[in-house]
């Protein structure tokens, strides 16, 4: 198979495009562009840095990747990006390259909708999902198969769990913990994904000790530091027990604090 490149597209010297990908009209891509088998470039992206697209990805019009990253401190570094396999990046998503050193990275088969902004140096697991308009301040680091609704604010260096699943118009300054669903302008934990751990084939012993690990961090009268103690004292220490407890012993913004009501809504099952 010929790789198909529309006539008005504008290739750099350099840039290494594998033959079964598609770039579309008006696409710009740099001389330090790779571009993995069956990928799709849209019209009008524009990809530049020392970026690296896997293959099966899916990058619509308009999306800008590996362009210089909104911090004052970049003195034009050599950094990029790194895109898994299978990933989609709807219109007008933003994906800067790391400011420094390093690299922005977004894991295999991810979805980022329209004007998604994933910020430099953020690191992006496998299988996220991101609504429109969601944005990731710098060194943001996302688990595998978190999902944010639309229009969420994510504040630099904040770290959100695997199978965290965030409200829309939330506001989030602190670590958000795996497993968890949290809703609010400022989140608060509201219960327990149960619908992203059975998908994921996780075993009901294992979503019932999740569960409880979380009564004791949200429902009780223990402060965090008891009642990581006594989860490791009552709980069964499935791997993803010892991941929660490595979650919060290892935040350096905090993680959110215990459930407190509002009238923004409720999600997934009770902790």
């Amino acid at each position: 198979m010929t790789m198909t490149i529309h006539r008005t597209a504008i290739i750099a010297d350099g840039a290494q495009i594998d033959e079964t990908a598609e770039v579309g009209p008006y696409a710009v891509i740099g001389p330090n562009v790779k571009i993995g088998r069956g990928t799709k470039i849209g019209s009008h992206a524009v990809i530049d840095g020392i970026t690296t697209i896997g293959e099966d990805c899916r990058i619509f019009a308009g999306a800008s990747i590996g362009l210089e990253p909104q911090d004052l401190s970049y003195k034009d570094e050599p950094t990029g990006v790194i895109i898994g396999d299978r990933v989609t990046v709807r219109e007008y998503a933003t994906i800067h390259r790391a400011s420094k050193d390093g690299f922005t990275l977004v894991g295999d088969e991810c979805f980022l909708m329209n004007y998604v902004h994933i910020a430099h140096n953020c690191k992006i697991g496998r299988g996220v999902i991101m609504a429109n308009s969601t944005m990731l301040a710098g060194h943001g680091v996302v688990g595998d198969h978190a999902v944010f609704a639309g229009a969420i604010i994510v504040h630099q260096f904040v770290r959100i769990g695997r199978l965290c699943m965030i409200s829309g118009l939330s506001g989030v300054r602190v670590d958000l913990p795996p497993f968890a669903t949290t809703s609010g302008r400022r989140p608060r934990v509201r219960g327990i994904n149960i619908v992203g751990m059975r998908r994921s084939k996780m075993p009901a012993d294992v979503r019932a000790a999740i569960k409880e690990a979380y009564r004791l961090i949200y429902r009780t009268d223990l402060n965090v530091t008891q009642a990581l103690e006594q989860i490791e004292k009552e709980v069964h220490p499935f791997p993803e027990i010892l991941e929660i407890l490595e979650f919060y012993r290892t935040s350096k913004r905090g993680v959110v604090g215990r459930n407190e009501p509002t009238s923004d809504g409720e999600g997934g099952e009770d902790a």
